[in-house]
């Protein structure tokens, strides 16, 4: 799978530079695409009578939209630098398949030939990921999920799970060691599943989550970090082999007119999950994340896009140091900025250049606190930073680009498939 992975992106980016310089002659080689997108079909082991065409008919850019919907292999490798200054520098390679009815295909490829918005605003077929990555600090993983729709999108489900070994540094929250780096090694694997149903024809859908995580915790410095008279007083987070598992309800509002680059509609989440020790959890906690997404068109070519995202965890006692929330925005590295109430917002301006190109800039601030009142006087920690997309599969809204984000410590590169917020 690593194989195939590697190759294909490697012959998307190789092709996209192909087609940049013939671009810019006015020429588009069909011949030679053909027989090049053949002989990289055949070297990958695959029947070269399923070679297809990478230049979409409407405007002659490279589209893996024909790809992706008529090859029963097609998937589209999505290659990640990874610069999250928590766990190193490294790479992923994730694989994203898209799974349809001849039917939707079909109906898919027509209203691609007529509409320069492709097929996006059908609905969304089933995906299915892939993926494997590694840094420099020695933090290895792999994950797989799949999301899936049935009855016109009136019932949603997801399910996703990963193993690592991730090395990675935490914040103490403890008053005695407030904001003391720890670098954890955390081994083991978790599972998340979602089951949604829409209410009536309205964009409101109820469901319920299901979350398990089994880790084994350890200092990977061997207390080098932590001075001695510390150490003891931390021993309920180094060297422990924490489960939680919990049942969640969620509440969904979905009016995106896209799930891959919405460019106008809203979404909102509220999700509420109770971690029980009668569910299998060494832990009894509660936990509530509020997220809404808002896409407003200010005119055919901008677009401004809003996160507003708000968590909570409620406990009587101490916690593995995973499971409280932080702050997620670009550019600021996670778990850095960890609390029991965390709250943050960004804006992005997205400005579409041609059907295919588009620009984005985005600015988003945080705050994490001990409770609600200590999040607001707590200092704001803020990112900023600017990207670009590009349309990689027309007949389904798929965008996929690289952001450049700035935070209060480090710039990061991100590789992104969709908006970013």
């Amino acid at each position: 799978m690593t194989h195939l992975l590697f190759a294909c992106f490697l012959y998307f980016f190789l092709y996209y530079i192909y087609i940049i310089n013939y671009k810019k002659n006015n020429m588009i080689p069909s011949k030679i695409a053909n027989i090049s997108l053949a002989a990289i079909i055949c070297s990958l082991g695959f029947d070269s009578t399923a070679a297809v065409e990478f230049f979409d008919p409407i405007d002659g850019y490279f589209d893996a939209g024909q790809y992706l919907a008529e090859n029963a292999y097609g998937f589209l490798p999505v290659p990640t630098i990874i610069t999250e200054p928590s766990v190193g520098n490294g790479i992923a390679v994730m694989g994203m398949f898209l799974h349809e009815s001849p039917q939707q295909q079909q109906a898919r490829k027509e209203l691609a030939t007529h509409s320069v918005d492709g097929g996006a605003q059908l609905l969304t077929p089933g995906i299915s990921v892939v993926g494997i990555g590694a840094t420099d600090n020695g933090t290895k993983m792999g994950f797989a999920g799949h999301r899936q729709t049935w009855s016109q999108d009136s019932i949603r489900y997801l399910v996703g799970g990963g193993y690592g070994d991730i090395n990675m540094s935490f914040y103490s929250q403890r008053d005695f060691a407030q904001g003391l780096s720890l670098d954890m090694n955390m081994q083991g694997f978790g599972v998340i599943q979602k089951l949604q149903y829409r209410i009536g024809s309205s964009p409101l859908f109820l469901g319920l989550s299901q979350k398990y995580v089994s880790l084994d915790l350890s200092s990977r410095r061997e207390f080098e970090n932590i001075p001695p008279e510390l150490i003891d007083r931390l021993a309920d987070i180094i060297d422990t082999s924490p489960r939680v598992s919990s049942i969640g309800a969620i509440a969904e509002y979905d009016s995106l007119n896209n799930f891959f680059m919405p460019t106008s509609g809203y979404n909102y989440l509220l999700e509420y999950d109770w971690f029980s020790k009668d569910l299998g959890s060494d832990y009894n906690y509660q936990t509530l994340n509020v997220k809404g997404l808002n896409y407003w068109p200010l005119s055919n070519s901008l677009t401004l896009g809003l996160k507003l995202h708000y968590q909570t965890i409620d406990s009587d006692g101490r916690l593995p140091i995973f499971t409280y929330p932080f702050i997620d925005l670009r550019g600021i590295p996670k778990n850095r900025y960890q609390g029991q109430n965390v709250g943050s917002g960004e804006v992005q301006i997205m400005w579409k250049l041609s059907p295919r190109w588009m620009l984005l800039s985005f600015a988003g601030s945080g705050v994490a606190g001990k409770s609600n009142s200590d999040m607001w006087d707590s200092e704001q920690q803020n990112a900023y930073g600017v990207g670009f997309r590009y349309t990689i599969a027309r007949r389904y809204g798929l965008h996929m680009g690289v952001d450049v984000a700035r935070g209060p410590e480090d710039t990061a590169l991100y590789i992104n498939v969709g908006s970013g917020l």
